[in-house]
């Protein structure tokens, strides 16, 4: 195959954001998580701030720096075949850090990132104390990191988190800003009521991604987003939520009778995650070596 005939990862989001049906991409925080998104048939990766903060043991107040993204942005890349879209806080400072951001990740076989318009320090955005950029700093990180790209398929989303602080006609304006500013794509969190969300999804003339975070009720389905007019889905949360609530199950189990003998039946069988992270693959190649000596 000729190397003008592979479709780049920002390529193929490009394709599913223009697609007839609502994208559907759950969040992760490692490659494992990945390799499980991936084989329950989704066609694409994100990457949660919040989680990957939250695995290092972490609030995601803007701790995590530049540099562990771009690793685990390119171990979870390097680990699946279908394109990762990664949270990139707001770019992790100025002008240069945006640029190498961008460059970084890029380089590291992702397909896209999103970048904020909160002030510096960030905070998770269904935390409580959040500050917003002007809108000159915003459009100047989007500018520089559309400028960043090494190739246009790299998708730059620009998010706004003015909807719990300024309401929601105001988080659409600033869609509008970020369209202006060069962004491929939008999101926008916190939206709740069937009013919110079709304000969002028709502000712009990009595609719109919602953020469906199960701390915001109701939950709608895929159709009923489709609907609204929304490109695509994350689902950040998820995993480490449904993770996190299975770990302490098993915990408390162990804790209190001395066995895990009760959860046996609740486990994921160890060769099951043995074939997820490459067990039989390993083996083939061990058997093709020992054959060549």
């Amino acid at each position: 195959m000729s190397q003008a005939s592979v479709t780049s990862p920002g390529e193929k989001l490009r394709r599913m954001l223009a697609g007839p049906d609502l994208a559907m991409v759950p969040g992760c925080h490692d490659a494992l998580g990945a390799r499980l998104i991936e084989s329950a048939g989704f066609e694409a990766v994100y990457i949660s701030g919040f989680s990957y903060a939250a695995s290092l043991g972490k609030p995601d107040v803007g701790i995590v720096t530049m540099s562990e993204v771009i690793v685990q942005g390119q171990r979870i890349a390097e680990a699946v075949t279908v394109p990762v879209i990664t949270d990139a806080d707001t770019g992790y400072g100025g002008p240069v850090n945006i640029w190498e951001t961008v460059r970084g990740l890029e380089r590291a076989g992702l397909g896209g990132l999103h970048l904020e318009d909160q002030r510096m320090p960030k905070k998770c955005g269904a935390m409580a104390g959040k500050e917003l950029a002007s809108e000159d700093e915003m459009t100047a990180r989007l500018q520089v990191a559309c400028r960043a790209r090494l190739s246009p398929d790299f998708l730059i989303i620009g998010r706004t988190d003015a909807v719990t602080i300024l309401g929601v006609e105001e988080a659409a304006r600033r869609c509008r800003v970020m369209e202006a500013a060069g962004a491929d794509a939008v999101m926008v969190p916190s939206l709740s009521t069937p009013a919110e969300l079709e304000t969002i999804a028709r502000s712009v003339s990009i595609p719109v991604i919602y953020v469906a975070a199960e701390t915001i009720r109701p939950m709608y389905s895929a159709q009923q987003l489709k609907a609204f007019g929304f490109a695509m889905a994350l689902y950040p949360l998820s995993l480490i939520q449904v993770s996190v609530a299975a770990q302490t199950k098993l915990l408390a189990a162990l804790h209190e009778t001395g066995t895990t003998e009760a959860i046996i039946p609740e486990m994921t069988k160890f060769s099951e995650i043995g074939e997820i992270v490459g067990n039989g693959e390993a083996a083939r190649i061990e058997q093709l070596f020992a054959k060549a000596r």
